[in-house]
């Protein structure tokens, strides 16, 4: 079952191209890596998919819907999108951050109800931060903060996770948790993630899909195999690299 179809998409900002072409059909519970250099439109593709940007021309579907025909309620019931350099705000807890998950549900004026609140601890305790909840936001670690990003959208009960940069600045050991993190709950949930990495190496271990990007144009889709080429890398990333099996493990000359 496709997740999310993309067709025909081309987005350009004012005076500037910036997206050509793009055909993409994501898998439901499929996790896919977003790859390519600075600039060539990774970040564009993700807002377009979430509807926060209307392309010039060609369709998004989320689950059958075009995602433009959708208000903004929902499409925050069927897309997490944690975008890079997420900041609440000061003085906000965990539990709080957790909880704008559930403004999608919530009627003007409306209180969280005892679904809400079930809807935000089942969110929490799924990704390792329910014993978070009583700290501050900003006193955590960038680990623990992009734990707890994840938490707030997967409170909003979506069917699609978008993240972009979402292991940028962390150390190792914080981007395998946070990447094997969304890849169980992909196999466990049946959420389609997708997220832009760069780390090659980490992508090919656990995207079981890869999107090479260059200059707005899609270059290669499939699996590590398929996509993590040396003339793929070449072309894309204008370095020479040494690939060695099983593990797509990508060394630069």
């Amino acid at each position: 079952m496709e997740a999310v179809k993309i067709s025909g998409l081309c987005f350009d900002y004012p005076g500037k191209p910036v997206l050509r072409d793009i055909n993409l059909a994501l898998t439901a519970g499929s996790f896919t890596a977003v790859l390519g250099p600075n600039g060539c439109g990774k970040t564009t593709l993700l807002k377009n998919i979430s509807g926060y940007l209307k392309p010039v021309s060609g369709q998004v579907t989320v689950l059958g819907t075009p995602i433009q025909k959708l208000t903004q309620k929902e499409r925050a019931k069927m897309i997490g999108y944690i975008p890079q350099n997420t900041s609440p705000g000061f003085g906000f807890t965990c539990l709080d951050v957790v909880g704008m998950g559930r403004l999608p549900y919530l009627g003007r004026f409306q209180w969280e109800t005892r679904e809400d609140r079930a809807a935000v601890k089942e969110a929490m305790e799924l990704t390792g931060t329910w014993d978070l909840r009583d700290r501050l936001f900003g006193h955590i670690s960038g680990g623990e903060m992009q734990r707890v990003l994840i938490a707030r959208a997967l409170a909003q009960q979506p069917k699609v996770l978008l993240m972009d940069e979402p292991v940028s600045h962390l150390d190792i050991r914080y981007q395998v948790e946070i990447v094997s993190l969304v890849k169980r709950l992909c196999d466990q949930m049946g959420i389609t993630a997708v997220a832009v990495l760069h780390d090659i190496n980490l992508a090919s271990r656990y995207c079981g899909e890869m999107v090479l990007v260059k200059e707005g144009r899609v270059v290669s889709i499939g699996n590590a195999p398929e996509v993590i080429t040396g003339e793929n890398i070449k072309n894309v990333f204008d370095i020479e690299v040494d690939i060695i099996m099983p593990h797509r493990l990508v060394i630069p000359h």
